[in-house]
């Protein structure tokens, strides 16, 4: 994701040149299907001395996302309650937080979905956390019982013909979510995909980001001799909250030191992971003094 490095040159008129533009297309612009994340952007990017590898890769690659159409000069931002569409009137709004930004280029008529909301033209009393900074993803679905698997992205459902067409792209059966048959309904039907499709844009597939993440992050623990449940501790840099990734692929977070003395879970073998790593994962149920041993098996299921 490339950050903002283009000089100011003129007014507000001239607010879409400010910037380098990716012309990279934005994916699964659906208000309904939003998830609401916003790990993956903040406003503390500024790279410190003292930051932490991890630490420092996360903050290179952060940057809040806003929105435009191509051929278009209205630059947008999603609220994330709402789910609406604001159009950035004043340039205070890339300048009153430490924040880098990204426009993506988006088709026209992506983000007809979202409802139009008031123009941003003042920060004052304007809370970041109420804005969606992450980008949208697509999503691989399918209906429980039912052989077709769908890319959804832009409203739009498409039909994946043949397997090959998961092997070209990475995919996997396994990143496939399942919907009911009125959710799949409610969006319009596009072309089918087959091997030799080509995609207009880049179509990156929420849950296969986060397997990847996931497969990633057990390498480097295995890499590092940490093959066995307990010794797999896990933290985001300077959150105090110690976690546990457990044999099929969840978190559990360590209640207290108490906790990790009955289980004998060194803490101080607790490896560093990303913030997106982190949000790779699902946090289930915590560990306590009274969480059996069983459940911290290698045998787990």
């Amino acid at each position: 994701m490339k950050h903002i490095t283009q000089k100011l040159v003129a007014g507000f008129s001239g607010l879409a040149m400010i910037f380098s533009l990716s012309p990279v297309f934005a994916n699964d612009v659906v208000p309904e299907l939003i998830r609401v994340d916003a790990s993956s952007a903040s406003e503390t990017v500024v790279i410190q001395p003292d930051d932490q590898p991890l630490e420092r890769s996360a903050k290179l690659q952060r940057a809040w996302v806003v929105y435009r159409e191509k051929d278009s000069k209205q630059i947008w931002a999603i609220r994330k309650s709402e789910k609406t569409k604001h159009e950035i009137q004043t340039l205070d709004f890339f300048t009153a937080n430490n924040a880098n930004y990204h426009i993506v280029l988006v088709p026209i008529g992506s983000l007809d979905r979202f409802s139009i909301g008031e123009p941003i033209t003042t920060t004052d009393e304007f809370n970041p956390e109420d804005w969606r900074k992450s980008p949208f993803a697509c999503r691989l679905v399918k209906v429980a019982n039912e052989p077709a698997v769908y890319l959804l992205c832009h409203g739009k459902k498409r039909v994946v013909l043949r397997e090959g067409v998961f092997h070209r792209n990475g995919w996997e059966f396994r990143d496939v979510e399942t919907m009911t048959q009125s959710e799949l309904n409610t969006f319009e039907t596009d072309t089918s995909i087959d091997e030799e499709t080509v995609f207009d844009e880049d179509v990156e597939v929420e849950t296969t980001n986060n397997r990847e993440l996931r497969e990633r992050l057990e390498k480097r623990l295995e890499l590092q001799g940490k093959k066995e449940t307990r010794e797999r501790l896990v933290k985001v840099p300077e959150r105090p909250e110690i976690y546990v990734m457990t044999p099929n692929g969840k978190l559990r977070h360590i209640k207290d030191q108490e906790t990790a003395r009955k289980h004998k879970l060194d803490l101080h073998e607790t490896t560093e992971v990303s913030e997106d790593e982190f949000e790779a994962f699902e946090v289930t149920l915590d560990i306590s003094k009274d969480t059996p041993e069983s459940e911290l098996s290698d045998d787990e299921s």
